[in-house]
């Protein structure tokens, strides 16, 4: 069926390198822990090219950047022990990056889901990401991997659709063949791209007269283009979830048409039992649920086809679907086999469901028999993966018929489908394998620095949050501490160490710390002030023209603070702000906004700012007429298709503008109504909705416009003729709040000459 298999990346986030701004610190080695040996021992590590490992540098004097995460150092080499080295031949070429990434997986050999140090291979779904056939795992493969798949399926049955019992007319044969093109890229730990071309065409033969569908159908380069996020966590990687979104490009019968776009969002949820049992039970549970907005109804014109017969077959040969809820329910069987894991047998189990969320056009036949779920698409797949070399996969599977909506909810569900495909995947790093270390004698204990872990607080007791924090005369660079307060120095050896603190306000503090080899030093710092920089005042007055007092609202922004202020009823204001440079908008109804600037100097001599308003001029509306609870339009909306055409948006700006000054009008009803063909509620729908966002984006508040589409349920003339059709198709506004507005007050009249 068309969709878009497409994928969201629900949590998709990049590792950037943070700044000398400590946060929780990494723990130091314990005291007890050998350190790496020096260079002229002998390793029990070699990385590709057989270069000897970097020595440690000298830890007798600080460093002078932020402080690195702990390296932990080899365990001694024994006799009889063994050692991981790289074999770079077994990938494509993995850089530095890719090495490392490898020798962080040596301890996970013997993990569930691990192939000789790296991640078992994975392959696409059909049309999606990592997965089974329809369901999506809540994974996304191993980092910087590649999967290319291909994929057909084929199905052949007499009498699908339409089977006669007059022996002159017979029953149709139906023949239909996919295939898919998917190719999919893991870029992030917890992000993969993907992108699909998909084809398929359908063959009917039969004997029946007066059919309007050609016997061969065809739709060629359906694009989907998919981005998805996942997250494994419990034990290692035992429970995944994650998030799916992506677009798809539909093709019609003839060529690709890119107007008619489909969307997918989808939620994940994977358990796998390996990594809850000793013996890693090969089992995982996957289920995915999500909504399609499928457009592939609007790449056919079925009002043409008036044999229903024909309209049946031409929906099940495109693919046309309504959107729909989608719901997947897998259950597969990972098995590892051969003597490093090199091979595998995934046996797949799957339940496939789809609930219409809208109605289509019904082609319900005579003497068909109604669905027990009438808006529900159902269908098992059973089907075998197997890894039979390296990331080679092959595949064969078997969709089985189960539940066929109503007509009037989607084409039918064929009864049996084969699914054949080749994938394969690609993973850069390097694979990693064991080889006997040799015997050596245990390096001298290294002598291990230790470290300054803080806070800072203000007088008042609470953290400051962006402090710098110096220590003279070991390292030059400042450490900002978190919101939290917190910091983490540097590397220093054993003894004092002087720590000096400034606040923004330019308060200082020097304290001092000592420092014991291995640890974390635990230290507070509590400032003899509070952490507030120094404040000023400004005063406002604004006026109008005729220097009257304006009640405005004064927007501020800068030194931090981006938010309103209003002034009194005699359009004064008094605000008490941080020193410095500031920017201002004073609004009010009835005038031209005014931007102004002015700066707050320290102290308590106040900053005076007096201000003049224009007026505005009500804008020109001569094609909107309002007469108390009436409003209407002297020109009708126009539309092209279900958005308003270029002629009509003026008159559209006139109704924006015209609500705008008139408050009155509180809530108005935009009615869309139109004649009986096509799918008069869709449209209606869409049209009304079309002129509210319009409405919306010229400044008209969401809550004064609701969008009704009453499709043909209120007609004023007969749909038979060409004029009774443009009478129906209307656009009718109706007030459905209204507050009559208060006559302004009256002037006090000028006082009497003595």
């Amino acid at each position: 069926m068309r969709r878009a298999s497409l994928l969201a990346l629900s949590g998709l986030c990049l590792a950037l390198p943070r700044a000398a701004v400590a946060a929780e610190p990494p723990p130091l080695p314990a005291e007890s822990e050998p350190s790496l040996p020096p260079a002229d021992a002998t390793t029990s590590v070699a990385p590709p090219g057989g270069d000897a490992p970097p020595t440690l540098p000298d830890s007798g004097a600080p460093p002078t950047d932020a402080a690195p995460p702990d390296v932990a150092a080899d365990p001694p080499a024994v006799e009889g022990a063994t050692s991981a080295e790289f074999d770079t031949s077994a990938g494509t070429g993995a850089d530095a990056s890719a090495a490392t990434s490898a020798e962080a997986d040596v301890v996970k050999r013997d993990e569930p889901g691990m192939v000789r140090g790296r991640r078992e291979p994975a392959i696409n779904s059909l049309r999606g990401g990592v997965g089974l056939y329809h369901t999506n795992l809540a994974d996304v493969g191993a980092r910087h991997s590649v999967r290319f798949r291909l994929h057909t399926d084929f199905f052949r049955k007499t009498g699908f659709i339409y089977n006669s019992s007059d022996p002159d007319l017979g029953a149709d044969e139906h023949a239909r063949v996919r295939g898919t093109i998917n190719l999919g890229y893991s870029p992030f730990k917890w992000g993969e791209l993907f992108v699909a071309i998909h084809s398929q065409a359908n063959r009917n033969t039969r004997k029946q007269p007066g059919r309007q569908d050609p016997p061969q159908q065809f739709a060629l380069g359906d694009l989907d283009f998919g981005i998805k996020g996942a997250h494994r966590m419990v034990k290692g990687g035992a429970i995944g979830i994650g998030g799916q979104m992506g677009i798809g490009l539909l093709s019609g019968p003839g060529r690709l048409r890119a107007d008619k776009v489909n969307f997918n969002i989808d939620a994940l949820f994977t358990v796998d039992v390996r990594y809850l049992t000793k013996k890693q039970f090969p089992f995982r549970f996957t289920t995915n649920i999500g909504w399609i907005l499928d457009n592939s109804a609007k790449l056919y014109d079925f009002a043409a086809i008036s044999d229903a017969t024909s309209r049946e077959v031409s929906r099940f040969a495109l693919g046309i679907n309504p959107s729909r809820v989608r719901m997947r329910y897998g259950f597969d069987f990972p098995i590892r086999l051969g003597k490093e894991k090199q091979y595998g047998l995934n046996p797949i189990a799957e339940l496939s469901w789809d609930v219409a969320t809208q109605e289509m056009t019904a082609f319900k036949q005579m003497g068909a028999t109604p669905s027990p779920l009438p808006r529900s698409s159902m269908w098992a797949t059973i089907g075998l993966r197997a890894n039979v070399v390296s990331g080679l996969h092959l595949d064969l599977a078997a969709d089985i018929g189960m539940v066929s909506p109503n007509f009037e909810y989607g084409p039918p569900v064929a009864p049996w489908s084969v699914i054949l495909g080749l994938g394969w995947a690609i993973d850069p790093n390097p694979v990693i394998k064991e080889v006997p270390a040799p015997a050596t004698s245990l390096p001298p204990p290294a002598v291990q620095d230790g470290r300054v872990v803080g806070q800072v607080l203000d007088s008042a007791g609470a953290p400051v949050a962006n402090a710098q924090v110096r220590f003279p005369g070991s390292a030059g660079n400042a450490i900002l501490t978190d919101e939290a307060g917190n910091f983490t120095s540097f590397r220093f050896p054993e003894g004092a160490v002087t720590i000096l603190v400034e606040l923004q306000n330019k308060a200082t503090k020097e304290v001092s710390a000592e420092v014991k080899p291995g640890e974390d030093t635990p230290l507070t710092i509590t400032m003899d002030v509070a952490n507030t920089p120094p404040a000023g005042f400004v005063d406002g007055a604004f006026v109008d023209d005729a220097g009257a007092p304006v009640a405005v609202t004064l927007a501020v922004t800068g030194m931090g603070i981006d938010e309103p202020f209003q002034a009194n009823e005699s359009g004064l204001i008094r605000l008490e702000l941080p020193a410095g440079e500031y920017g201002a908008i004073a609004r009010a109804e009835g005038f031209e906004d005014k931007s102004l600037r002015f700066t707050v100097a320290a102290g308590d001599q106040a900053v005076v700012v007096k201000e003049t308003l224009t007026r505005s001029v009500p804008p020109s509306t001569p094609n909107v007429v309002g007469k108390g609870k009436s409003l209407r339009l002297k020109k009708s909306i126009k539309y092209d298709g279900n958005s308003p055409n270029e002629k009509t948006l003026p008159l559209l700006d006139e109704l924006a503008a015209y609500l705008r000054v008139h408050p009155e009008y509180e809530t108005i009803e935009i009615g869309v109504h139109s004649d009986d063909r096509g799918n008069p509620k869709q449209k209606t729908t869409e049209r009304a909705d079309n002129v509210r966002n319009y409405l919306l984006g010229k400044g008209v508040s969401p809550e004064r416009i609701v969008a009704v589409g009453f499709g043909a349920s209120r007609p004023v003339a007969v749909n038979m003729t060409a004029s009774g059709r443009a009478k129906n198709n209307r656009t009718v506004l109706r007030v459905t709040k209204y507050t009559k507005p208060t006559a302004p007050a009256a002037a006090p009249a000028p006082a009497a000459d003595k």
